[in-house]
């Protein structure tokens, strides 16, 4: 009895695996087309705040100098 009712895998460790990376890989392709992802990355022909940077600011954040706040 031991021999010929042994239990065959439900599923492959493998074929998961495969299944997860095809999964993941769509749910990038899918978040990179986005327009969301676009505009925060300032690519949505929109004015973000990291284009908006004033290039003579002392802080790299764009931030005005101390002695120039009114």
């Amino acid at each position: 009895m031991k021999g010929s009712e042994t239990m065959e895998r439900a599923y492959s460790p493998t074929r998961i695996l495969v299944m997860l990376g095809f999964i993941l890989v769509l749910i990038l392709m899918d978040h990179l087309n986005s327009p969301t992802f676009a505009f925060n990355s300032g690519q949505g022909n929109v004015e973000t705040a990291l284009s908006q940077r004033d290039e003579t600011a002392c802080a790299p954040c764009g931030a005005p100098c101390p002695s120039t706040r009114d």
